[in-house]
């Protein structure tokens, strides 16, 4: 009979662990490819997940709040006018529409980038006791073009509109025809966050995902021969 409590006791205990155990509501590869998703890819269905997921962890709240088709096309008149800032008005006038046509492709060939998770390390977080950290580990391709339009030599301020255009013009059909695919390695760590017994991960500056990417991008471009 006393075997029986014994056994009785340890059963209970067990299940008693068991209930009050931490689960992680999603693997540290997932939340990680919600978020790639999202500020990589710009993919709506991914921003919704995120939101979904993290939603217990903000009060109900959606965590991030944003319009990736308006971001993305005001990132591209910016961009598209800094860069026409170099050339005579007249000829920056004349060239906006494909300057921006330049810009609008090369930002959407960035973000087709395409993921892989490597491998997923959990340790404890050094600063905050009882936390852990996700170090993931990842590459990322993309396709790019091998060899570009050749840049207008003249000084800036001599090029003529019909000149750029051609350039610019030429350079959207490289891209659109990208023929080289191109890979990095990347690290970024997601934090353990504790809400009701579960366990979720993020990161407070998921846009570090996208600077950490941008460098080896811009540098990917034509042949470095």
């Amino acid at each position: 009979m006393k075997n029986y409590k014994i056994i009785l006791f340890l059963v209970l205990t067990m299940l008693g662990n068991y209930a009050t155990a931490q689960t992680e509501v999603k693997k540290p590869a997932e939340a990680f490819e919600l978020f790639f998703g999202a500020f990589v890819n710009n993919d709506d269905a991914s921003i919704g997940k995120l939101n979904d997921y993290l939603r217990p962890t903000v009060e109900g709240q959606d965590a991030y709040q944003v319009n990736f088709k308006d971001t993305s096309e005001e990132t591209v008149k910016t961009t598209a006018e800094n860069f026409l800032t170099a050339f005579p008005k007249t000829v920056a006038s004349a060239c906006k529409k494909e300057a921006e046509d330049y810009f609008r492709v090369m930002f959407e060939n960035f973000r087709k980038g395409k993921l892989s998770v490597k491998s997923v390390k959990v340790v404890p977080n050094e600063y905050v006791e009882g936390q852990k950290i996700a170090e993931v580990s990842y590459a990322v391709s993309f396709k790019v073009p091998s060899k570009l339009a050749p840049e207008p030599t003249e000084n800036p301020q001599k090029v003529k509109a019909e000149d750029l255009k051609k350039y610019l013009t030429q350079s959207v059909q490289d891209f659109k025809n990208a023929d080289k695919t191109v890979s990095v390695d990347q690290e970024f760590s997601l934090y353990e966050l504790k809400e009701n017994n579960k366990i979720y991960y993020w990161n407070g500056s998921p846009d570090e995902i996208v600077t950490n990417l941008t460098d080896f991008y811009f540098d990917s471009f034509g042949s470095k021969e």
